[in-house]
């Protein structure tokens, strides 16, 4: 088949500004064949997608991104035609999921300690779903003034790394992502493997690791990757035998320019990763 998918896109069901129908309806606008929606460690805007996908003439694919921590840094992996209504995914984004509503409660906590009038009711509206994460408290320090950018919450005097609100995350480790993605049906990819904040690329032995713990792709095509980038993880890719796929991470521009459409991965390559299934 001819066409093209960005396989990598987020919804309000976590840190996008689109809901899941807006993320297809504007994938119909700019004639992808195909999508995958893939919140940050949430499958409950897949419903929505799968039903404005039939309605829309556009392919959704299910997939999950979830975050992982190695060697310190953390690392992404995506979870494509997962089974969304899997115990055993389920049971694991319910765990990652409530620690990361009590770490956000904590730091409204300690925003408030400092005297700032942020409260939890506040940030859980902004969120508007079960997923609450920085973004959102970012906004209500915003909305209250305390902030002129949303940038300025991600510094030492707020929510930043180390900060004086900061708490650190509950995250996985990249062998049980892969392990909970398999479990349930879904291929296992790693996620811009060239674009990590404040941590250096991934190399070829990192990408080796994660396949002898039964990683089965790389996300090649990225925004974030440069040219170098794609070159370099190409060959990696194809070397190890492993699916290539490539997405815009299009958050709907809650974190600026509107991504989707940057990238453009030839429908070959979706069909390459439908035989791992």
């Amino acid at each position: 088949m001819t066409g093209f998918a960005d396989l990598h896109i987020h919804s309000t069901t976590s840190d996008g500004k689109l809901n899941p129908a807006q993320v297809v309806a504007l994938g119909k606008v700019l004639d992808f064949q195909c999508i995958a929606l893939a919140d940050h460690d949430s499958v409950g805007g897949i419903e929505e997608a799968l039903a404005a996908g039939g309605e829309q003439g556009v392919e959704v694919l299910p997939c999950v991104e979830l975050s992982t921590l190695y060697n310190g840094g953390e690392v992404h992996i995506l979870g494509y035609f997962i089974d969304w209504r899997s115990a055993v995914l389920l049971n694991k984004l319910k765990q990652i999921m409530d620690c990361r509503t009590e770490r956000a409660i904590q730091m409204v906590d300690k925003l408030g300690k400092l005297g700032l009038d942020v409260t939890w009711e506040e940030v859980a509206s902004r969120a508007g779903s079960s997923f609450v994460g920085r973004p959102h408290i970012a906004q209500v320090l915003m909305d209250k003034k305390y902030i002129r950018e949303l940038k300025e919450a991600f510094t030492e005097d707020f929510i930043g790394k180390n900060g004086r609100a900061y708490v650190e995350r509950y995250e996985i480790n990249p062998d049980e992502a892969i392990e909970v993605i398999r479990n349930s049906g879904g291929v296992a990819v790693l996620a811009h493997p060239g674009f990590f904040k404040k941590q250096l690329k991934l190399d070829r032995a990192d990408i080796e690791y994660l396949v002898s713990r039964g990683l089965q792709g790389v996300e090649v095509y990225h925004t974030k990757h440069s040219v170098e980038d794609v070159q370099n993880y190409k060959a990696i890719a194809e070397s190890l035998n492993l699916a290539i796929t490539g997405g815009s991470d299009c958050h709907g521009g809650n974190t600026g320019e509107i991504l989707m459409g940057k990238i453009k991965l030839p429908y070959a390559y979706v069909e390459k990763l439908k035989e791992l299934r």
